[in-house]
């Protein structure tokens, strides 16, 4: 469903104060096919949801509605306040510079949050004649901001008042930020040493007679680990997260360069060292 647990704590959040039989309505309408136009203004989402025909309200033509939902914004004296708590938690600064979301964000603000507690969180409207909250045309909507945190998860930031490159710079402007920041823009340069093979020298073992049944039978290779080598640094790839604009697959952007960075690093312990 969703690729991340921020984009399933805010459905999540949603079902606290709303149906979850009409919210889940919604996931049939959270497409391209369905969503025709999506925009974010400020605290503001409007958006054009292609609907069904149904001629028991009258409607004989593929009907276009349109969303609008306005979220609670903070005020600047409260943004203050929270920024300032962020800043006084390591944890939670170094990772919301690096586009992350902390597990436990919300205890940074007095009250309320970034995820939606309440009908007070959102005012949601549609055109639509279904005058209960939410239709599936708004549910469309909230599940396509869902997916949208998958890649995007600073985006309820601005939905709350404060946009995100002003939220970098409070950030920044905190001693251990600008520590952090300064350690982020430094290049992790690898010099690299040319073998004089192509390719890592083949181990033979003698006095074996090869067949193709014991060549297919054969145990996978082991790759043994050195606990005494240093992990390699990787804050530039963690920096957009688990799911960059770029990555389309399903499985974690930064687990998945893991895996590269941890072969690759025992392949090539000697030349490192």
């Amino acid at each position: 469903m969703h690729k991340t647990w921020w984009g399933e704590a805010f459905v999540e959040s949603l079902t606290a104060f709303i149906d979850s039989g009409r919210l889940a309505r919604g996931k049939a309408y959270r497409g391209d096919n369905r969503i025709l136009s999506f925009e974010m203004t400020d605290n503001i989402v409007k958006a054009t949801v292609r609907g069904n025909k149904n001629p028991y309200y009258g409607v004989y033509k593929e009907p276009k509605y349109k969303v609008t939902l306005k979220f609670s914004k903070l005020p600047m004296t409260q943004w203050k306040k929270v920024i300032e708590r962020i800043c006084s938690h390591p944890g939670w600064l170094s990772k919301l510079m690096l586009n992350e979301i902390p597990g436990d964000i919300d205890n940074a603000f007095e009250q309320g949050g970034l995820l939606p507690k309440s009908f007070k969180d959102i005012d949601a409207e549609c055109s639509c004649p279904d005058y209960a909250n939410p239709c599936k045309h708004v549910a469309g909507v909230y599940y396509r901001i869902a997916s949208m945190l998958d890649s995007q998860p600073m985006l309820l930031f601005p939905l709350h008042g404060m946009p995100i490159d002003a939220l970098q710079k409070e950030l920044r402007n905190n001693e251990l930020g600008r520590a952090f920041a300064e350690h982020l823009a430094q290049p992790e340069d690898i010099e690299l040493v040319i073998d004089k093979h192509r390719f890592a020298p083949i181990k033979q073992q003698h006095g074996i007679k090869m067949n193709a049944a014991r060549f297919w039978s054969m145990p996978a290779i082991t790759i043994e680990k050195d606990e005494n080598f240093e992990p390699i640094s990787a804050s530039i790839i963690k920096k957009q997260g688990d799911y960059p604009p770029f990555w389309q697959r399903q499985n974690s952007f930064v687990g998945a360069m893991e895996n590269i960075y941890e072969h690759l690093r025992h392949k090539n312990r000697k030349i490192l060292l």
